[in-house]
């Protein structure tokens, strides 16, 4: 049997009788009519990974089914863990990444419609599990609102920036507005929260060696595309960021007073947009959860614009995309406080805070954006079961995304480098260097 029969034997016989008796397949369910349950066509279309880059299997499914003598349609997106072995599941940490979601589905997104009047756009949530090596989300295929990721992968336009980071600004200062004003309730919500990046010591091997050759290519990107900046700056940050986890665990530890709720892995994979007839981007709404976490806004910011936007926009547009940001935030905190913003969130403070998440979003870049540049033709199940030899893997990350990456990596490293000194905040403020030297 293949995959896609499997999958549809699964959806059939196991996972949509459970989804009609939750009520959330239909609104008139009752448990006397659920003879009357009868699954017709199923589609599957698989989301491959040069749509966009998933650790997890995904696709989309067109179901039709009869019920109460009726016939129905629903179009929706399944996401599942890989069959993979122990080991490598804990190590990706699948089991917090899911656990977050699925909070957030039934837990958290309740919460954020009643105080929103139901104006926050996500997906409508259909089902999930959690076991110990195995999970699934399913969710709406929101593409039937008429939403939908870009075409780029990466390198989106000034309109999409200003979108995104309006949309961004909004989230936190709602985010903020709760937990000034029912900072019980906020606590509550946030408490089921698991930590899914940076819980585990150990690292994937190939993902480590990744990483260390990410910091090297990054050092030699900008000896020979801004060769003007000092060395012993581009050694700081490379020690900095030398042990990803440690540095990582210290950096997105929640600290007062600017810690809230945030999405942790705000990029151009996990947003989506409505277009107007003109293609130009009207909304914007962003999906998988996998990440929350409390911590300073400025990680979604920051990891935003590094990945998903190129220097041409981001350099050239700062201020006017700073500016964006922080009219947004401090628009919809006042909405939901009736309050004015405190002097912690001033647009200067949340620079300098800013500064502090660059060598943060800069390693992110060095690690992460040559596969979306170029990506590799293979799947996640496949680039797990793949031996790769350290020479493979270190000629790979050196070379993948050619010069488009070297420049991008470069000229993020002179920003960081200007900002720092222009905020007089240094790259390092608020991380205990001597005990990440001791790790």
């Amino acid at each position: 049997m293949s995959q896609i029969e499997e999958e549809t034997q699964w959806l059939r016989s196991t996972i949509l009788p459970k989804i009609l008796k939750s009520g959330r397949l239909v609104d008139n369910y009752s448990d006397a009519k659920t003879d009357t349950f009868q699954v017709g066509d199923i589609e599957i279309d698989v989301i491959g990974h040069a749509e966009a880059f998933m650790l997890t299997t995904c696709y989309r499914t067109t179901i039709n089914f009869e019920y109460d003598g009726a016939k129905f349609q629903r179009k929706m997106v399944v996401k599942k863990t890989p069959q993979l072995p122990p080991p490598i599941y804990e190590s990706i940490q699948f089991g917090a990444l899911f656990s977050n979601e699925i909070n957030f589905y039934t837990q958290i997104l309740p919460e954020i419609q009643g105080l929103a009047g139901g104006k926050f756009a996500a997906p409508k949530y259909y089902y999930s599990e959690l076991n110990q090596y195995s999970a699934v989300v399913i969710l709406e295929n929101f593409a039937e609102q008429g939403w939908r990721v870009t075409k780029d992968r990466v390198g989106l336009s000034l309109e999409h920036a200003l979108k995104a980071v309006n949309y961004l600004g909004k989230f936190h200062g709602f985010a903020y507005a709760l937990k000034h004003k029912y900072p019980e309730r906020f606590a509550q919500l946030t408490s089921g929260l698991r930590e899914s990046r940076y819980a585990s010591d150990e690292v994937h091997p190939d993902w480590k060696l990744t990483g260390e050759t990410g910091i090297k290519r990054a050092a030699k990107a900008v000896a020979t595309y801004q060769p003007q900046i000092d060395e012993e700056f581009v050694k700081k940050f490379s020690v900095l960021i030398a042990d990803s986890t440690q540095y990582g665990r210290q950096r997105v530890a929640p600290r007062e007073p600017l810690a809230t709720l945030c999405h942790g892995d705000y990029v151009r994979n996990n947003v989506a947009y409505k277009y107007n007839d003109g293609e130009e981007p009207e909304e914007i709404m962003m999906f998988d959860y996998q990440t929350l976490r409390v911590s300073s806004p400025m990680i979604d910011l920051s990891v935003f614009l590094a990945i998903s936007v190129y220097a041409d926009v981001r350099y050239a547009n700062f201020d006017a995309i700073f500016d964006e940001y922080c009219s947004a935030l401090y628009g919809s905190y006042k909405n939901h406080t009736k309050e004015e913003v405190p002097e912690s969130m001033s647009r200067a403070e949340l620079l300098k805070e800013y500064v502090r998440f660059l060598p943060y979003s800069v390693s992110i870049t060095a690690f992460f954006l040559m596969t979306l540049v170029d990506p590799m033709d293979i799947s996640p199940q496949e680039m797990f079961a793949t031996q790769f030899t350290p020479e493979e893997i270190i000629e790979r990350t050196m070379t993948q995304g050619g010069e488009v990456v070297d420049r991008e990596v470069a000229h993020q490293i002179k920003e960081m480098l200007e900002l720092s000194q222009k905020c007089g905040v240094s790259i390092d403020d608020g991380i205990d260097v001597e005990k990440l030297a001791k790790a």
